[in-house]
């Protein structure tokens, strides 16, 4: 039996960034699913300035390198580097793109005044388009991609407007870790239009959580999420309550794991 080949986007990961519990989270998760038999699990995730290229072994792959991104009506270009996890065999992908990622501080999604970047969207939203493409150039199809969060939460879409023009994609299933109920999953019309998606055009903003729920196959929930919103969008779909993983013990997360692993297995 061929072992389920994993894909995970994070925004964060642990030792190279410690912004949110995200961090921590991604690691063991990566972790955990990369040791099971039966599964081939990567990471990709943004090259930020400040996680050191020396310290973690980062390599360049040559097919990976000048790796050109069609995307907003032009063409940019950025590398791929690869490391393992520390004192693991689990292994990342860095994505690098100076006019994102390269100057952002440690916590990476606003000021120190408590501001979030006004381009936020922008950039994760080049972040996941480029994580497809890096498929492509791997010649490497996952048969399941993981996404967490708002900053990944556009994925279904991207991957649905390549699956329509590219059969190469059409048997993914995806996966949507939710973590957080934020104002950052309302994005703007303006970067639906530049990424030629179809959007509401009723609605001044267009809710990712709510599209993401919707267009993935599976749901995840890490949170003690209350909101009669969220329970709405979960109750048509697919999902799994598993509420926050601060203060489990190490059993405890672990049995959450081997759910998730199971979840993930059943959608094949």
């Amino acid at each position: 039996m061929k072992p389920l080949k994993i894909y995970h986007l994070t925004s964060e990961l642990s030792p190279y960034v410690q912004s949110t519990p995200l961090s921590e989270f991604s690691k063991s998760i990566s972790i955990y699913l990369n040791d099971l038999e039966n599964f081939d699990m990567r990471t990709i995730h943004p090259k930020y300035g400040f996680i050191s290229e020396r310290k973690y072994i980062l390599r360049e792959v040559i097919r990976l390198k000048d790796m050109e991104i069609d995307i907003w009506n032009e063409k940019l270009s950025t590398n791929i580097k690869s490391a393992f996890i520390p004192n693991t065999r689990s292994q990342i992908y860095f994505l690098e793109f100076n006019n994102f990622f390269k100057d952002l501080p440690e916590l990476l999604y606003k000021s120190r005044n408590g501001r979030f970047y006004k381009d936020n969207e922008e950039k994760f939203s080049f972040f996941v388009e480029s994580s497809l493409e890096t498929l492509k150039k791997l010649f490497w199809v996952p048969d399941v991609i993981i996404f967490n969060d708002w900053q990944t939460s556009i994925l279904p879409l991207l991957l649905q407007k390549r699956m329509k023009k590219d059969s190469w994609f059409k048997n993914i299933k995806t996966v949507f870790f939710l973590h957080n109920n934020s104002d950052q999953f309302n994005f703007s019309n303006q970067i639906f239009e530049k990424l030629n998606l179809d959007y509401n055009k009723r609605k001044k903003t267009q809710d990712l959580m709510e599209l993401a729920i919707n267009n993935s196959d599976f749901t995840f929930v890490f949170n003690d999420l209350k909101s009669n919103k969220i329970k709405s969008l979960l109750k048509d779909n697919r999902h799994k309550i598993v509420g926050p993983l601060d203060n489990l013990k190490s059993c405890e997360k672990l049995e959450i794991f081997n759910t998730v692993s199971k979840e993930v297995s059943s959608l094949i």
